[in-house]
């Protein structure tokens, strides 16, 4: 299978087009189903963080007119 093959596939199990391609018929609500539930849960793999920091000065009221 060719690249863009492989990418037009992509899109149509692409869950914000995922209505658009059953719509047209290039998909069942079915196989979408089935896709979803073949791929590998990786919610352990997730990365999570804390607040972001703020950028250096962004306290600073120098700039501020009082």
């Amino acid at each position: 299978m060719s690249r863009d093959t492989e990418a037009k596939n992509e899109r149509l199990y692409d869950k914000r087009t995922v209505d658009r391609s059953i719509k047209k018929g290039l998909l069942t609500r079915k196989d979408f189903e089935k896709h979803v539930k073949a791929l590998d849960d990786v919610a352990d793999k997730g990365v999570y963080g804390g607040p972001q920091e703020e950028p250096a000065g962004a306290d600073d009221d120098s700039t501020s007119s009082e």
